[in-house]
C-alpha cells in the first residue's frame, strides 16, 4: 500500500514539473517572438549599380518679355554610358535662403519654356515632363533638359540646386522618432552665390560657391569637372 502510493506522488510530480517545463518553454518562445518583432531594423545601403554621365551648364536668371515676370533656369546633358537601358525620371530642386524650396516646372507657363528653346537656340531642350522616359546607352543618344524656376524672390544671396535621378544608389535609415525604414537618395548638391543685385546681373551665370561645394562634413564626396569642385554628392 505504501509503495503504491509513493507511486501515485511520484506519477504527479513528475506530471506537474512536465507542465511547469512545458509552460516555461512556451513562455521563453513567446518572449523571443516578440523580442525579433520589437528589435529595432538595421541599416541598409544598396549598392550602386549605375551612374549617368553628367554635364551641367550655367544657372541664370530670365526676363519674360510678355509680362515682366522672372525666372531662374538651368540646362544640362545627361548621357548613359552603363551597359543598358534606363529609364531617366529627374527630381530638381531650387532651395532658397529664405527656407523656401521650390520644385522645377512649377508655376511655369510652357510659352516661358519655349522662349527659353529660342533664345538659347536649342529646340530639342526638354523640360521636367517632356524629358522622363527612355535614355539609350551611349554618348550619342545623350539628352539635354532644361530646368526652370519662378524667381519671385530676388532678395537671395544663395541659391542651393538638388539633382535627384543621377545615381541608383541610395541608403535606407531609420527614421529618429518613428523607427521606420527611410531611403535616402544619391543627390547631387550645387552651391551658388547671388552677388550683388540679381535683376540688375541680368542672365549672367551665377557663381558656384566653391567653399561649400567641397568636400567636408556636408560633402559626402565632391562632383568635379576638369578636377575642379563643381558639387558634392549627398543623400537626400
Amino acid at each position: 500500500m505504501v509503495q503504491m502510493r509513493q507511486t501515485a506522488v511520484s506519477r504527479n510530480l513528475s506530471s506537474r514539473v512536465l507542465i511547469l517545463l512545458t509552460a516555461i518553454s512556451s513562455l521563453m518562445a513567446t518572449m523571443s517572438w516578440s523580442s525579433a518583432i520589437a528589435a529595432p531594423r538595421p541599416t541598409l545601403a544598396a549598392a550602386l549599380d549605375w551612374e549617368l554621365g553628367f554635364a551641367p551648364g550655367d544657372l541664370r536668371l530670365y526676363v519674360d518679355p510678355t509680362d515682366g515676370r522672372r525666372y531662374w533656369y538651368f540646362t544640362y546633358t545627361v548621357s548613359n554610358l552603363t551597359e543598358r537601358d534606363l529609364v531617366f525620371a529627374p527630381k530638381i530642386e531650387l532651395f532658397m535662403d529664405s527656407g523656401k524650396i521650390l520644385r522645377s516646372g512649377r508655376g511655369v507657363p510652357s510659352r516661358t519654356v519655349g522662349q527659353l528653346r529660342k533664345l538659347l537656340g536649342n529646340p530639342l531642350l526638354e523640360d521636367q515632363n517632356r524629358i522622363i522616359g527612355d535614355l539609350r546607352v551611349g554618348k550619342e543618344n545623350a539628352r539635354t533638359g532644361i530646368a526652370v524656376w519662378p524667381a519671385d524672390d530676388l532678395e537671395v544671396t544663395e541659391l542651393t540646386l538638388f539633382f535627384q535621378g543621377l545615381s541608383s544608389d541610395r541608403k535606407v535609415v531609420q527614421h529618429p522618432e518613428s523607427g521606420d525604414p527611410v531611403s535616402l537618395y544619391r543627390t547631387l548638391r550645387r552651391e551658388y552665390t547671388v552677388p550683388g543685385d540679381a535683376e540688375k546681373r541680368g542672365s549672367q551665370p551665377l557663381p558656384l560657391d566653391s567653399r561649400k561645394n567641397r568636400r567636408g562634413p556636408a560633402c559626402e564626396q565632391e562632383f568635379q569637372i576638369g578636377g575642379k569642385s563643381a558639387g558634392c554628392w549627398i543623400y537626400r
